[in-house]
């Protein structure tokens, strides 16, 4: 990790690479806020997503908590995830464990904004 560390951007150097990678925390908030402001998407299911990337980030299991990302975010058809899903191809590696926690708060802050938007 370098010395830019920020309020809301965090940088660090890939292994192998001398490229700074960069992270926007309040852009990836913002894209997972969108993402999951859907009248479609109950607050129930956002709630039990939540308490599953929530479990991820305690146990610092990188792999799970993308798995359980990607699998919330990759709906046919569904154009509410754009943006969020460019924000997830962008740069991102393996992450230090600082990164990853502050990365996955990001995008559950940016879920549970959203709750109580149901459509009835």
């Amino acid at each position: 990790m370098s010395e830019y560390e920020g309020e809301s951007v965090m940088y660090w150097q890939r292994v192998g690479g001398d490229k700074d990678l960069k992270l926007d925390l309040k852009k990836l908030q913002k894209s997972a806020t969108k993402a999951f402001d859907s009248g479609d998407i109950s607050n129930n299911y956002k709630q039990k997503l939540v308490y599953n990337l929530l479990d991820a980030v305690k146990n610092k299991d990188q792999e799970r908590f993308f798995y359980i990302l990607l699998k919330a975010i990759n709906k046919p058809g569904k154009e509410d995830f754009e943006e969020l899903w460019e924000e997830l191809q962008k740069d991102y590696d393996l992450m230090p464990d600082e990164i990853f926690i502050n990365f996955a708060y990001s995008i559950i802050l940016g879920i549970m904004k959203t709750y109580g938007g149901e459509k009835k």
